[in-house]
């Protein structure tokens, strides 16, 4: 985390982080850090459990207490699911419990939105690639991260991938494939593109607003 959030603020550059409950009370620094730097806390849940496995009401519970935890450190109106997997019951429940952005879809996941759009009051932002695009060739990353093709990206990485994990045959390839420094080379290189095809770099929760301004989704 440390090495990202230098990367971060050397690029001038503020991201949203989701963060499970769990993780940030055995790390409090961590996410005094994140909101030190002017960045966004979301909840990411409790405990990385599995939503879309778990009854309705054990889900919204699980959601309620990683918000209860998150907002000792400060305001969190953002979620998004671990494995981005939340079925539309558990959806309805967000903006009940002060939640007005979810990024709990994917725009490369067969049968979820493109686009940005409005669930009743929630706004819903699909994630443009999945986070092991920024570790494949560099030309390929930015194709597959940047595609020319949309007026919108939302990108999202583990921070796990910018720290070297050794190949072992009992991993999937993507969980060991060039982590570490490459990662981290690319996604300043990603900044860079983006940066200069005149993108503006936005939190979460500014997306509503950011949507309202241009007269929609």
């Amino acid at each position: 985390m440390p090495r990202i959030l230098e990367l971060l603020d050397y690029k001038g550059v503020k991201a949203t982080f989701f963060v499970t409950a769990i993780l940030a009370r055995q790390y409090p620094w961590l996410s005094e850090a994140i909101l030190s730097r002017g960045h966004e806390l979301a909840s990411h849940g409790l405990d990385h459990g599995r939503l879309d496995e778990m009854p309705t009401k054990e889900a919204v519970e699980n959601i309620a207490a990683s918000l209860e935890i998150l907002r000792e450190y400060g305001e969190v109106t953002s979620f998004r699911a671990p494995n981005l997997q939340l079925p539309g019951e558990i959806v309805e429940r967000l903006p009940l419990l002060g939640i007005r952005v979810d990024s709990s879809v994917a725009v490369y996941k067969p049968g979820h939105p493109k686009t940005p759009y409005w669930q009743g009051s929630l706004l819903r932002l699909p994630a443009t690639a999945t986070s092991s695009t920024i570790r494949l060739p560099g030309f390929i990353a930015v194709k597959l991260t940047l595609p020319e093709d949309r007026r919108f990206h939302v990108l999202f990485y583990h921070p796990w991938e910018f720290t070297r994990i050794a190949r072992k045959p009992f991993y999937r390839p993507d969980i060991w494939f060039r982590t570490g420094d490459y990662a981290l080379r690319m996604l300043s290189r990603v900044i860079d593109v983006a940066r200069a095809r005149g993108y503006r770099f936005a939190l979460m929760r500014e997306a509503p607003g950011l949507c309202e301004s241009e007269g929609g989704a």
